[in-house]
C-alpha cells in the first residue's frame, strides 16, 4: 500500500511539473510577451495565437513536434470556447525557432488582460 501511494505522489508531481511552461526543458529560448487573440481550432493544433498586427501564427502545444498539441501547455486562467476569441497579453515560452511561412509552436505561462470575443 506505501508503494502504491508513493507511486501514486510520484506521478502526481510528474503530471504538475510536466504542464509547467517557463520550466519546461524543451523550450528553445526566451520567452516573451505578445499581444494577441487566442482561438481554437479543429486542427492536429487546437489553441492558436495571433499576434496583432502581424502575419504570424502560434500554435499552442506540450512540446516541439505536432504530437504534442494533444496536451497544450496554458494557465487555467485562459478558457476559451469554439467560436469565441480571446484577446489579452500571453507570455509564450517557444519549442521552435521562428522561421518565415512556418508556425511556431509554444507554451503558455501567462495570460493577463483578458476579453472574450464572439
Amino acid at each position: 500500500m506505501r508503494a502504491f501511494i508513493a507511486l501514486l505522489a510520484v506521478g502526481i508531481t510528474g503530471i504538475a511539473s510536466a504542464q509547467s511552461c517557463k520550466s519546461n526543458p524543451k523550450i528553445i529560448g526566451a520567452c516573451y510577451t505578445i499581444h494577441g487573440s487566442a482561438a481554437l481550432a479543429a486542427n492536429t493544433v487546437r489553441i492558436y495565437l495571433w499576434p496583432v498586427g502581424t502575419h504570424r501564427m502560434l500554435g499552442v502545444t506540450g512540446g516541439p513536434i505536432l504530437d504534442d498539441a494533444i496536451a497544450p501547455i496554458f494557465p487555467p486562467n485562459l478558457k476559451i470556447n469554439l467560436g469565441e476569441r480571446v484577446y489579452g497579453d500571453f507570455e509564450v515560452c517557444p519549442f521552435t525557432p521562428k522561421r518565415e511561412g512556418h508556425l511556431q509552436l509554444v507554451c503558455i505561462e501567462s495570460a493577463t488582460h483578458l476579453v472574450v470575443t464572439r
